[in-house]
């Protein structure tokens, strides 16, 4: 028990330094407050309505002022933004299948550079409701935080901004057609598309008077790169059509990268933390980053920093910062480790629950080491032979056409996250192919092993009553409730999450349970208790523990890794990947974290109770809950034009 006490204490350190230099981080350490607002958007319109009665502006509220539909949005207000000495204030829009936070490196980077930051989630993405998008003309919501902007004391109106990634420049496009157009009052300055370039393409040369542009196209783009079947955007006509439209005159074979074009040419760059001084310009930049990498590298952040910079200089009493001088990565080691502590919890608490009354029962005695197979049986090699590489290849076979039937199988009213579709498609597939595979071990067992003592590879799954299988539930779901009080508190309590990159825990909203539970997890059950059934059987008497188990989370985690790995080395190479469909390439990668995870609980949790059934409802619900939690909750999709 002591030992389990001082895992307890680690644990409660690790999520409590996650939690705190997470927060002091995006607060620039105490330099910028930061407020979050979940509120229906007639609430926002009387905000807005209440704020220019203060200040006397003339700000445009050409959004329905809904009552019903909830909008997500925080807003970081550094020292130097006063009604006196008004900032620059910039929008952030992030991608398909995030959240607000996910624009982490521009919300910290930016505000403690003295810009003013809103960041929202798109409608029905994290806490805004899929109504959203209808109530702000196809906007996703990014209208209404505009505007919101523009309303505020302690922001320059005449210098608000606008940056995006993916679906979010969809968002920056759609709103400047309704912003920076003929009916409008109000003027968006500035917009840094750091990806999804289509978005720029769709852009009216009428809306980009009096307007500082940055495109940036990254060389690995699995979008772009598939759009324009070019990783070297800059001598493509479309590069060049971007330019004409600041630059009519530009006639260029190729632009160059990270050049500034006016309306009469060409534009030097400006000094360290000096604007631009021209009232138009546009610069394209082709760096070597993937799509992902666009707001998560330092290259990406580097961009943003230096285009924020040149539209609007540096803000009236901040202190310029160098691009190169960024911290956001150090806010992502603590969400990093927060999420780390959040998978090694599940570990814990199982150990501790079947200490308790309740649970005690479930809990059985350790296999007889010495009766498990050994690695030295040629026979224990054929089976890891015949089993093991069809299950790795399978998956890296069908993942592509499962991924991109999903939608098509899954009725959208009912099962209403698209991308989770085309995961849950596949893993229900691969479930399936590993329970087949399963039978024909089972068959390699009778043959090779005869009449020798063998247990069915299905034991492991038997449940002993009824009352056996109610409390393996209850205590599933006992796991899984426990390991979220921690990223709940961090979330509702210091406003950050546990995660890296895209990747990240969530917290589901009360009204998305539904679907997670009757819908989304029996799917994932499909493929956890084979999984855990084939994980349980893969132990030998003269191999470590560790080993063995480190086995099954590489058999697990193979598939994702050679597929990523090939279909990336070929865009490198060719400049296309090999499967053209960018969506599935990035999902990938949220798959990593998992793969490892399910082999490590699967493994615990048999061992403990003797049963697979506890490790593989602990490892579809954390699945189930992490997908759902950062996804879209609408078959429909932002193209508004």
């Amino acid at each position: 028990m002591k030992k389990k006490t001082t895992w307890c204490i680690i644990l409660a350190i690790c999520f409590i330094v996650s939690m705190v230099g997470a927060n002091l981080v995006a607060s620039s350490f105490g330099k910028v407050k930061v407020s979050t607002y979940n509120i229906p958007l007639s609430k926002l319109a009387t905000m807005i309505s209440e704020n220019v009665a203060r200040n006397g502006r003339t700000v445009d509220v050409l959004f329905d002022t809904d009552a019903t539909s909830q909008f997500s949005f925080t807003v970081y207000v550094p020292k130097n933004a006063t009604k006196e000495h008004p900032a620059p204030a910039v929008v952030c829009a992030h991608g398909y299948n995030n959240t607000k936070e996910m624009q982490l490196f521009n919300l910290e980077e930016l505000s403690r550079r003295g810009f003013v930051v809103i960041a929202y989630d798109l409608a029905g993405h994290g806490r805004s409701d899929v109504s959203v998008n209808d109530h702000t003309k196809g906007t996703e919501g990014c209208l209404a935080a505009v505007e919101y902007a523009m309303s505020l004391d302690f922001v320059d109106i005449d210098r608000v901004g606008l940056t995006g990634h993916s679906a979010g420049d969809l968002n920056c496009s759609n709103t400047l057609a309704i912003v920076n157009g003929a009916e409008s009052n109000n003027h968006v300055r500035a917009w840094f598309c750091s990806s999804g370039t289509i978005a720029a393409l769709f852009l009216s040369p009428e809306l980009t008077e009096n307007f500082i542009w940055r495109v940036a196209v990254g060389k690995c783009d699995e979008l772009d790169t598939n759009f324009f079947s070019a990783s070297h955007f800059l001598d493509t006509p479309f590069a060049s059509m971007l330019v004409q439209r600041m630059y009519p005159g530009f006639s260029d074979a190729v632009v160059t990268d990270g050049q500034w074009y006016g309306a009469d040419g060409p534009i030097a760059k400006p000094s360290e933390g000096n604007a631009l001084g021209a009232d138009k310009a546009v610069s394209i930049c082709n760096p070597g980053y993937t799509h992902p990498a666009a707001v998560f590298s330092l290259e990406g952040t580097r961009l943003s920093i230096e285009f924020f910079y040149a539209a609007f200089g540096t803000p009236y009493g901040a202190k310029y910062i160098s691009p190169k001088s960024q911290i956001w990565p150090l806010a992502t080691a603590f969400q990093l480790l927060g999420m780390l502590a959040f998978f090694a919890s599940a570990v814990l608490l199982i150990s501790l629950l079947l200490e308790t009354k309740l649970f005690a029962d479930l809990k059985r005695k350790s296999d007889d080491i010495s009766k498990l197979p050994s690695i030295k049986d040629w026979r224990e090699w054929v089976m890891i032979v015949v089993v093991f590489i069809p299950l790795i290849l399978f998956p890296v076979f069908t993942y592509f056409p499962c991924y991109t039937k999903g939608s098509a199988i899954f009725d959208s009213t009912s099962y209403t996250a698209p991308v989770v579709n085309g995961i849950a498609w596949w893993t229900f597939c691969v479930g399936l192919f590993t329970t087949f595979m399963l039978l024909v071990k089972q068959l390699l067992v009778r043959i090779l092993y005869k009449e020798e003592e063998r247990v069915n590879v299905f034991a492991n799954a038997a449940f002993e009553s009824g009352k056996h299988f109610m409390k393996t539930v209850l205590f599933a779901a006992t796991v899984v409730l426990i390991m979220y009080i921690p990223q709940m508190i961090a979330f509702y309590g210091f406003g950050v999450q546990f995660g890296i990159a895209v990747y990240v825990v969530g917290v589901p909203r009360y009204v998305w349970l539904p679907d997670i539970l009757l819908k989304y997890l029996p799917i994932w059950i499909v493929m956890m208790v084979p999984n855990a059934l084939l994980n349980s059987q893969t132990r030998y008497r003269d191999v470590p523990e560790w080993l063995s188990t480190t086995f099954c989370a590489l058999a697990n985690l193979l598939p994702i890794g050679v597929m990523t790995w090939v279909n990336y080395a070929t865009v490198i190479k060719t400049g296309v990947l090999k499967h053209p469909d960018g969506d599935p390439s990035i999902m990938a990668f949220n798959l990593f974290a998992p793969m490892i995870f399910i082999a490590i609980t699967g493994r615990i949790a048999y061992k403990k109770t003797k049963n697979v059934w506890a490790g593989a409802l602990i490892n579809a619900a954390i699945i189930g809950i992490m997908a759902v939690a950062i996804t879209r909750h609408s078959s429909d999709f932002m193209f508004h034009f």
